[in-house]
């Protein structure tokens, strides 16, 4: 009696465990993809349709309906700036590189969405 009592407990207790460690896995490979795109970027590279490409085959555990940006952007100071203008003290305005991804980390006992982002400033 007490074994039947204490099994299906366990067994929720196995799923749920092997489910977040499902989840952990994904969510670093994510992350690790994304770092091979910012690496990329950080060995000279500079086209952004290339960079996503780095990320997609890097990617090993990629689940459907990933959404995958990468984008250049500028900042004067810690505030958004055209990239192509000075900023208001005649400076340039530093350039840097960005990469998300959205992902829906589908699991046994839960599906979340996570979004990973990583930038790389530009020389």
């Amino acid at each position: 009696v007490e074994f039947a009592l204490i099994v299906p407990v366990l067994l929720i207790s196995l799923l749920g465990i092997v489910d977040i460690g499902n989840v952990v896995y994904q969510r670093a490979d994510m992350e690790s993809a994304l770092r091979a795109g910012i690496q990329y970027f950080m060995n000279g590279g500079d086209d952004l349709a290339t960079a996503e490409q780095v990320v997609n085959a890097s990617w090993t555990t990629k689940p459907q309906g990933v959404a995958i940006v990468a984008e250049r952007f500028c900042l004067c100071g810690n505030v958004e700036h055209a990239c192509n203008t000075l900023c208001e003290d005649d400076t340039y305005p530093m350039s840097f590189n960005r990469l998300r991804a959205v992902a829906t980390i589908e699991g046994i006992l839960m599906n979340d969405e996570y979004l990973a982002e990583q930038s790389v400033r530009v020389r």
